[in-house]
């Protein structure tokens, strides 16, 4: 009894260690179709300017512990600024019913998964695990030219600084 009790448990804990430990494993919160993440992307027409005009692309925000926002164009290609950190380029690829983001640092790599919070709704949460463990945080998704057909003028974009540890 105690052995099939021990075997158990050790298959409990293998499967979760390699669920935990395979890419993108429990990552996405509720897969979406590629139209969800639509709405998120720019032009390609955008992406060399990209620095310069960020506050007038649409970007994914996230204003949590983390500061960090995403300007994502058609041809694939990253925008990102992260309080603290600085500003990069990368990439993303829908997959598996989410959004995944790719980015190489000097000091080591950044790999994000945006997917839609609940099953219906506009609603996006980001996931993934840094060197203190798993993250999950809430988007916001910021569209100047939608607020602007409003009448709404666009908040400022909060200023971020750079690390000048080159990480």
């Amino acid at each position: 009894m105690k052995k099939n009790i021990f075997q158990i448990i050790a298959v409990a804990l293998a499967f979760t260690f390699l669920q935990a430990c395979s890419p993108g494993g429990g990552l996405v919160a509720n897969k979406r179709d590629a139209e969800f993440y639509n709405q998120f992307v720019n032009p390609t027409s955008d992406w060399p300017q990209a620095e310069s005009r960020v506050a007038e692309l649409k970007v994914l925000q996230i204003n949590d512990v983390y500061n960090m926002r995403f300007a994502l164009f058609e041809n694939g290609k990253v925008y990102y600024q992260i309080d603290r950190l600085g500003n990069g380029n990368g990439t993303w690829v829908y997959e598996n019913g989410a959004m995944s983001i790719t980015a190489t640092r000097p000091i080591f790599d950044m790999e994000l998964t945006f997917s839609a919070a609940e099953k219906v709704g506009d609603k996006t949460v980001v996931r993934f695990v840094d060197r203190y463990g798993f993250n999950s945080a809430p988007v916001i998704f910021r569209n100047p030219e939608a607020l602007k057909s409003k009448g709404v003028k666009p908040e400022t974009l909060k200023e971020f600084k750079a690390s000048d540890k080159n990480i």
